[in-house]
């Protein structure tokens, strides 16, 4: 029964002899024999206290044949095998069904449309808004709305002309006028008193009278920003006399006074002649200690392209103003602001020969620092002016010479230091801080953050403030000497 002999004749595969011979599966090309496979590696025992994590579940991985050293599968925990991607895989159906409830949601929100909508002629679309001090301490809220339909005007709708809606028939312009307590009363009663929807959301400009912004707006512009309909970007200004007047002043330019009162002013800001106020500035202003809001000033000008014009700077004391700066005193405090106010200076020269120079000032910068130990600080107010010569009503003067520059320069400096300075005074004594002495106080000195606000007032107004002008003309064109 061993192997066969030379004399063997048994066929090739038959292993054995007589009624045990069997048949040996054939080898297969590129394996080895079964009988001579090496005995399976014996698993390495595990150290002492590893044990797997919970959770995780130890998954065999058959070898491939041939392969006797190929190493076994990692182990996969068993959440990340159920949540395993794939539209086949254990969690591909679930993806698959929150996605489809994430596009149902979505479409539904697109597709369900305006609940609220209204349609356009039906709605008073307002421009500009007015607030006065009306009899017994209420609130006249004035309204510049345009009407689209255009209907006839009902009782406490006042227009150009008495029982008109504008200059000429059809024109939808019209004014509503409430009062109220407050603003919130004000609004409702025009609101009862209207067949259409006053809708705030395209508000151009806020005006307020003179007389209430001596008494205090801030309790007035706070109701008003808390409709949600208000933007709190509205540029804001303090008229002479009445914001109602204001509003019901026919424009030739323009069909509304708000409309042209809000690119009016944006003209302004733009060109550094009025300071950049809206209604979110002026309350934030107000509200953080240290320093005083100031507000642009137009009242009716002659001679205009609309009959009204800028008056000047409003300075305020908190919420309530306290004088008007006329210009050229305007503009001193709009560069001790630090706004770039554009304007032209005219600078005396005294020479020989009567004259002056004409100085174009385009560039402004004010840095306002103090310094000093405690009990002993001072607030230094630095103006960096920079010019160039417009015009030269000087003869027998050489601009080209660099000593009578230097001489200029200096005489400049001495006159607009001492013009800022006395506006600087007069804004003091008026007791308001629109140079933020008292936040750059706060600043220096930590403990105030802890004082009340009067204490931190009377900080800032017990502060010596010195004035520094630095002049310097850029140029001097080609053809002055």
């Amino acid at each position: 029964m061993g192997q066969p002999g030379p004399g063997d004749r048994r066929a090739p595969g038959v292993v054995g002899g007589g009624r045990r011979a069997r048949v040996a599966p054939p080898i297969r090309a590129g394996t080895t024999n079964p009988a001579r496979r090496p005995a399976p590696p014996r698993r390495r025992p595990r150290p002492a206290g590893s044990r797997r994590p919970r959770g995780v579940k130890a998954v065999a991985r058959r070898r491939p044949r041939g392969r006797a050293d190929a190493p076994p599968r990692q182990a996969v925990p068993v959440a990340a095998r159920r949540t395993a991607p794939g539209p086949g895989g254990p969690g591909g159906g679930r993806i698959v069904g929150r996605l489809a409830a994430a596009l149902l949601v979505a479409v539904a929100l697109l597709v369900g449309g305006c609940w609220d909508a209204r349609d356009v002629e039906d709605r008073a679309i307002v421009l500009g808004v007015g607030l006065d001090r009306a009899p017994g301490g209420r609130i006249l809220l004035s309204l510049e709305v345009t009407v689209p339909g255009g209907t006839a005007a009902r009782p406490g709708i006042s227009g150009n002309q008495p029982g008109q809606r504008g200059r000429a028939a059809g024109e939808t312009k019209v004014v509503l006028t409430g009062t109220g307590d407050t603003v919130h009363e004000a609004l409702a009663a025009m609101r009862d008193g209207a067949r259409f929807d006053i809708f705030l959301g395209h508000v151009r400009v806020v005006l307020v009278g003179e007389d209430l912004a001596r008494q205090g707006v801030l309790q007035h512009l706070e109701m008003l920003v808390q409709n949600p309909e208000i933007r709190r970007l509205i540029p804001l200004a303090v008229v002479e006399g009445r914001a109602h007047d204001v509003l019901t002043m026919t424009m030739a330019q323009d069909s509304t006074a708000a409309f042209y009162l809000s690119q009016m002013i944006d003209d302004l800001v733009r060109t550094g002649r009025a300071p950049n106020v809206d209604l979110s500035r002026f309350l934030t202003d107000v509200s953080e200690p240290g320093i005083d809001p100031v507000v642009s000033v137009l009242g009716r000008g002659r001679g205009t392209e609309a009959g009204i014009a800028l008056q000047g700077l409003g300075v305020f004391q908190d919420d309530r103003m306290r004088a008007v700066l006329r210009p050229p005193d305007a503009w001193y405090l709009m560069w001790a602001m630090g706004s770039p106010r554009r304007t032209t200076l005219f600078v005396p020269i005294r020479e020989a020969v009567a004259g002056g120079l004409i100085l174009d000032i385009f560039h402004v910068d004010s840095r306002l620092r103090i310094a000093g130990p405690a009990g002993a600080r001072q607030a230094t107010l630095r103006l960096l002016v920079e010019g160039r010569v417009a015009e030269h009503r000087a003869g027998g003067v050489d601009l080209s010479d660099p000593a009578t520059m230097h001489r200029i320069q200096t005489r400049t400096q001495r006159d607009l230091g001492r013009r800022v300075d006395a506006v600087v005074r007069q804004a003091r004594r008026l007791r308001a801080d629109p140079l933020g002495v008292g936040r750059a106080l706060r600043v220096a000195e930590p403990s105030l953050w802890r004082r009340p606000e009067p204490v931190l007032r009377q900080a800032a107004e017990a502060l010596p403030l010195r004035v520094e002008v630095v002049v310097r003309v850029r140029r001097t064109g080609l053809t002055i000497r």
